[in-house]
Parts: structure tokens; sequence; C-alpha cells
């Protein structure tokens, strides 16, 4: 916005305090008026009801005397011409009767229009049940127009005894309901009975007759005590009004309202106020009228030269500068200007030599960092690492290790450290990174997130296999320690003196010290597997036996072999056959099948029955994997009363076939 233009705001600014003393007068006398006029519409809705409670209470003394004098004479010839000739000098009422007590009609003023019973007109019943006079409820039925009935009971002896009957002309109510020249402008008068059909209605009687009060205004008719509203009339015009439900003195039965039109209640004022605007509309435009020449000539003129100057400026003309030569403050302004130039200029010289400080620091560490935007997520620096290590996000937004949970964390402002994700590489090996970020204040008040991560896929590999090892040495180490025992306690019993065990004993640990010679200088070369059984199975001795054709196995096969069967020992030696006292043998088997498939028996059997666990081990397990991963095979396992029956069957090596892995089975 213009400097003038502030001015000229300023100008009309400074009319706002007359214009709010008008709008508080306005309110005010509003108020004071819708106060005036609520308590008119209360005054005019209880005149309208006190002149409906003189009509009914006119109808209530007629029926008294017409049903005393029919009471008295008992019935008598011409009773309904009697009622019609009093019918006709009273305009009011369409119609008057009697009825006895069961609603028969004994006379009536309209002959055979009348109906031969009103017994089930709720307005008798009511009458009958209550012994007081009743208004019922609007009838527009039997081809006559619409009329309200009234009712009142003849007692004898405490009972009533014939009921007086009469029906007031809608059309005439409405007409005579309000006294000529007492309706305000604008003004209503609605009657309706309880049901909410409207019984009279001025003015406009012959629209509303007969219709129903609508919906929104409904809860009225039936409200607990009399009120005000504002509301919009069924004929379009906005009023006031007051209503006294049916259920509430002086008019019990009957709903009336009478209604004030805002139109005529507030032309007064609203002539006023608009005097009043004019008038502030007229000083306003004046006083802007001077603001703008002044503005004009004084100001717009060197204001526009220095807006020119700072345009230049932002848009990167670091040498513009502003004539300081105007006069008034705007020379002032311009001097300002160019100074701050000058300190910006050196800011920022010395602000691109720290940037380009930090951002070699950054390019030369190990560690990649990313900075990005809060909330948005949207990275706006990656150093040398990072762009090395981290794929973008628009390449690989599965693997992106900004996303969820760390992106979340980042733009939510929260600090994370040692998080670590996952992380794909674009050659399909995987990773791990460590991941720590926080929020970080930055220029302008903005938010930025910096975050650090750290490759330790390494690391934990090297970790995951220092504990693989770790726990096949402590495993390997407890089977040969179970070995020795189960090789020293067979030839202990099989030795008749000391020297016959040591030579024995001697043997045995010899073979056991060859068979894991065997299994090592396997690596890179080839070892027949009945070479690998005699060494890895001989320090048993003849009660393990083995039979089967020339198949040598590669490296990687013998080791998981020599695996395997140092396993299956080392079970028997602890729990099967082998064991100590158990009186058994071993024997192992192999073919060679037509489609290349090897398959292996290791068959237990044993004096003592063999002991059987509900959980397999970790010597299972290898087994399974073994025989899965490195034979490419499949090992089953059958347990009987004897022994133990293990199955191998595994490709040919040297064949691309294989056997699809299956969980070992156990038979007992």
């Amino acid at each position: 916005m213009r400097l003038s233009s502030r001015i000229i705001a300023l100008c009309a600014a400074a009319v706002l305090p007359a214009l709010a003393i008008q709008a508080w007068h306005e309110v005010a006398l509003r108020q004071a008026r819708i106060a005036g006029v609520e308590q008119e519409a209360r005054r005019f809705a209880l005149q309208s009801a006190s002149e409906l409670g003189r009509l009914l209470e006119g109808a209530r003394s007629m029926l008294a005397a017409v049903g005393e004098a029919h009471l008295r004479n008992g019935g008598f010839p011409g009773c309904s011409e009697g009622l019609a000739a009093l019918t006709g000098r009273m305009e009011r009422y369409g119609s008057i009767g009697i009825a006895n007590a069961s609603g028969e009609m004994l006379c009536n003023s309209i002959g055979a229009a009348a109906p031969p019973s009103i017994a089930q007109r709720p307005y008798f019943r009511a009458a009958i049940a209550t012994g007081q006079f009743q208004v019922g409820e609007l009838i527009t039925t039997g081809g006559r127009p619409p009329f309200l009935p009234v009712a009142l009971p003849i007692l004898e002896a405490g009972q009533p005894a014939i009921v007086a009957i009469a029906s007031f002309d809608a059309a005439w109510l409405s007409a005579n309901l309000v006294v000529e020249g007492a309706l305000p402008p604008d003004g209503s008068v609605t009657v309706a009975d309880r049901d909410g059909v409207i019984v009279a209605r001025f003015p406009q009687a012959e629209r509303f007759i007969a219709t129903r009060i609508p919906d929104a205004f409904r809860q009225l008719v039936n409200a607990p005590e009399p009120g005000v509203l504002q509301v919009t009339s069924q004929d379009g015009t906005h009023r006031i009004l007051a209503y006294l439900p049916a259920a509430v003195p002086p008019v019990q039965g009957l709903y009336v309202s009478a209604g004030y039109g805002t139109a005529a209640a507030f032309a007064e004022i609203d002539r006023a106020t608009r005097r009043a605007v004019l008038m502030i509309l007229a000083g306003l435009a004046s006083a802007l009228a001077a603001a703008w020449v002044f503005g004009r000539l004084a100001l717009r003129d060197p204001v526009d030269r220095l807006l020119d100057t700072m345009r230049r400026w932002t848009a990167g003309d670091r040498g513009a500068r502003s004539e300081a030569t105007q006069g008034w403050e705007v020379g002032r302004l311009a001097a300002g200007f160019n100074a701050m130039a000058d300190a910006v200029a050196l800011r920022e010289e010395q602000l691109r030599q720290e940037e380009a400080r930090l951002r070699a620091v950054l390019d030369q560490m190990p560690v990649a960092v990313v900075l990005a935007e809060i909330p948005s997520g949207r990275e706006t620096y990656r150093n040398a690492r990072a762009q090395a290590l981290l794929p973008l996000p628009n390449e690989c937004p599965d693997s992106d290790p900004m996303a969820e949970p760390l992106r979340r964390a980042v733009a939510e402002g929260v600090a994370t450290e040692g998080l670590e994700l996952p992380l794909r590489r674009a050659d399909g090996s995987e990773t791990a990174l460590s991941v720590s970020a926080a929020a970080v204040a930055a220029a302008g008040g903005e938010r930025m997130a910096v975050a650090a991560f750290l490759d330790v896929g390494a690391r934990r590999h090297a970790e995951r296999q220092q504990a693989l090892l770790t726990a096949e040495l402590r495993h390997r180490v407890k089977n040969a320690l179970a070995v020795v025992q189960a090789v020293a306690s067979q030839t202990l019993a099989q030795s008749e003196t000391l020297e016959q065990f040591k030579q024995a004993f001697s043997g045995r640990l010899n073979h056991l010290a060859r068979a894991q010679d065997a299994l090592f200088e396997s690596a890179d070369g080839a070892v027949e597997l009945s070479a690998l059984i005699a060494s890895t199975l001989a320090p048993f001795g003849e009660i393990v036996r083995w039979q089967g054709p020339s198949i040598p196995l590669p490296a990687k096969q013998t080791l998981a072999m020599a695996l395997v069967l140092h396993e299956m020992a080392t079970n028997a030696a602890k729990h099967g056959a082998l064991r100590p006292g158990a009186s058994g043998r071993v024997s192992i088997q192999w073919r060679l099948a037509e489609e290349d498939l090897v398959t292996l028996e290791w068959e237990e059997a044993a004096a003592l029955p063999v002991a059987q666990s509900a959980r397999r081990g970790f010597g299972g397990r290898l087994i399974d994997r073994c025989v899965a991963h490195d034979l490419r095979g499949r090992a089953e396992q059958e347990m009987r009363a004897d022994g133990l029956v293990w199955r191998l069957r595994f490709p040919r090596p040297g064949r691309p076939a294989a056997i699809d892995a299956a969980p070992i089975e156990v038979v007992g």
C-alpha cells in the first residue's frame, strides 16, 4: 500500500469513532424500540384474547339460558324453530342445538343439516366428562363454512342432563376479533385450536382459516408459558410476535398470537440513521480528498524513487543506492537505506565465506548429513557422503531413510538419537544406518531439521558373525568334549587292563584328530564320502559300520556333511546308541538313485531304550540347516523304540537339481 494510500486510510480511520458512536446509538435505539414493540405486542395479544374471551363468555351465557329453558320445559314442540330464530338474530353463530347426555340431537337450528349424534365429538365428550364449558376444534366438514364449536353441559342432580352447543362462524370471528383502528401497522392476529389449525385470522382471513400453523412455530401452540419472538409470518412480513398458548389463561383451549410489523416500528429510526450516516460520509469524502492531494504532491514521487531503488537492490543489484537529497523525512529514509545496503553487502560476503568453509568441512566428514524443512520434509542440503550413500526420495521412495518413522519425527520437530533403519543400496545390497535428527532454528524464524546418517552395516554384520562364531565354537567345544567322553567310556568298558585302555584311547583320539584335520583340509579340495565317514566315526570302533558307492564331495559339501555326521555321532554319544552302557550300534548306508539323488540312512540300535527329547536342540537345527542350504536336500528323522533313524536325500554334488527343503519330521 502506498504512503498516500495510508494517509487516506488514516483519515478514514479518524471517522471510525463517529461511525462507532452512531452504530452504538443505533443499537441502543433499536434495543429500546424492540423492548417497546414487544410490550405493545403483549398488550395487543392480551387485548385480542380478552375480546375473544368476551365472545366465548357471551356464548356460555347464551347456552346456559337456552339449556336451562329446555331442561325446565322438558323439551317442547317448536324447539328447533326457536333456535333457528335465535340464530338468525345472532349472526356470530352458525348453529345452536341441544343434545342429550348420550350425544343424540334433540333439536337444532339447522334442521336436517345437523348430524343425528355428536357423541364422538371430542368437545362433547370433554363437556360430559368435566361438566364444564368446552371449546372444541375447528370443524370444516358437512358442506358448511368452517366453524368453531362450543358446548355447555346443563347439570341435574350434579350430573349432565343435556348439552347445549353452538358454533362460531370462523369468518365472522375473524372480522370482529380486532377493534377497528386498534391494529398496529403491518399487525396481525391469529387464533388457532389445540391442534394448531387456524380458527380466525386478521387480516387475510380467507387465506389462512382452516390451515395449520407452520411446523416451525407449532410448538408455540402448546408452550408452557406465553412469550415474544421475532418471526417472518406466512404472508412474508417480518414481525415481533407475542403469543398466548392454548393451555394458559385468559382463553384456555385456544392459541392467540398478535404480531407487530418491524418495518413500521423502525421506520423513524431508519430515517434518522440514514441522515446521520450521510453527514458522516460527506465529512469523510472531504477529508479523503484533502489527504489525496497532499499525498500526491508531497510524498508519492520521492517515495516511488526510494521504492524503485529497493526493488533493484532486492532483484540482485547490490550497488543500487538512493539519492539522499529529498526533503522532509523521505531524505532520511533514503540515507538509512543506503547505510543498511552497505552493511548487508558486507555481512553477505562474510556469510558466503563461512558457508564455503562449512561445506568443505561437511563434505570431508564420513557421516552423511541432510538438512530438511519442517514440516514438509523437503531436503535443502546434502553433503558429499549423503549424496553417495542415500538414494534420492523420488528415485527410491520405499528405501528412503527419511521415510516413516524418521520423517514423522523430523516433520514434528522431535529429536531422535540412535535410531537404526535398513537401507537397500542401488546395487541391491543391504546395510543399516544409525540416524540422529534434531530441529534447529534457521534464518527468518523458520525451523529446519538436520539428520546425520552413519553406515553401521559392516559393524552390525561383524557383530552378528562374531556372535555366531562364538556360539558355534562353544557348541563345537562341548560336542568335542562329549565325543571324547564317549570314546573314553567305551574304551574303558572294552579294555581289560590299564595299558590296553591307554593304547585304545590314544588311537581313538588320533582318529578324532584326523577327522578334524580332514574337515579343515577339505576346504579347497574334494573328500570321498566314505573317507569322511571313516575319519569322523573311526574313534567309535566296530560298533559303527558304513557302506556305499564312491561319492566325492566338494569343499562346501564336505564341511556340511562333516558337521552333519559329527552332530549325529555326538547326539548318539549323548543320548543314543553310542552312549555309555547302551550296548548299541550304528549302521550307515548310502546309495545313488537314477535321478542323481543320494540317499543316506543313519540307523541306530541299542539294548537300552533311547531317550527322547520334546524339543530340538542346536544340533538338530544345524543338521536341518546344513542339509537344506549347503547340500540342497532334505533331512528326515524317525524315532524308534530301539534307536534313531536319520534319512538324508540330496542331489549328487555337481548336479543342478535340488530338493525342496522341508522341516524335519519326527516319527515315534
